[in-house]
């Protein structure tokens, strides 16, 4: 016997493209959502576009006049769902680097593993996809913290014989590592430790009340 949920289902698979327009906002949020869900479900390698107009209910010839490439609709869909990438100066190296990664955090959703995840496979194998990444993926966020260690060496907070590029990208690093390998939590008790117990004994500056 066949139930209404399989019915539902069924019906929702016959039916054919949505036609509206791709220059309609809405339109093409609900497409690029759908990347998402997808990258996240099948990753990056076992997407094509045949399974993203499938989900979306869209022409694969339409998205791609809009998108040329997987890569693009990958970077476009990921674009569209990235933090807003602040960059706050405190006047502390420390401060402005917990700043940083609270609001490089934030918004984080089920599916952001999984997006990480997929990036970085896809980022192995397709030349094009790791450029786009670099390029607009990663830009906010490299320039937000080549202005932090900017302002931290005028200030004289960063010690000699210390990398500052590396020392900007240890704290990045590990909250990845805790987050994408022991899949933990990317909440702000996390950004606070690496901070606090890390961060902070390197450069000798006195914990914060975060890390008391």
């Amino acid at each position: 016997m066949t139930s209404s949920g399989d019915v539902a289902s069924a019906v929702r698979e016959t039916r054919g493209p949505r036609k509206v327009p791709l220059s309609n906002p809405d339109r093409r949020r609900e497409v690029l959502d759908a990347v998402l869900e997808l990258l996240a479900e099948v990753g990056y390698e076992r997407l094509t576009m045949d399974l993203v107009a499938q989900r979306a209910r869209a022409s694969k010839a339409t998205l791609y006049q809009r998108w040329p490439s997987k890569a693009r609709l990958a970077v476009a869909a990921l674009e569209q769902h990235r933090p807003l990438i602040t960059d706050h100066d405190t006047g502390c190296l420390v401060e402005d680097l917990r700043h940083l990664l609270v609001s490089w955090l934030a918004g984080w959703t089920s599916l952001d593993r999984g997006l990480a995840i997929a990036l970085l496979e896809g980022s192995r194998t397709d030349a094009e996809l790791a450029r786009l990444r670099r390029e607009r993926l990663h830009r906010p966020l490299r320039q937000a913290a080549q202005a932090i260690l900017a302002r931290a060496r005028q200030r004289g907070q960063i010690p000699d014989g210390v990398d500052g590029e590396l020392l900007l990208e240890m704290p990045l690093s590990v909250v990845l590592m805790h987050v994408l390998i022991e899949g933990e939590q990317p909440d702000r008790a996390l950004v606070d430790r690496v901070v606090d117990r890390g961060l902070a004994p390197l450069l000798g500056t006195p914990l914060s009340e975060h890390g008391q």
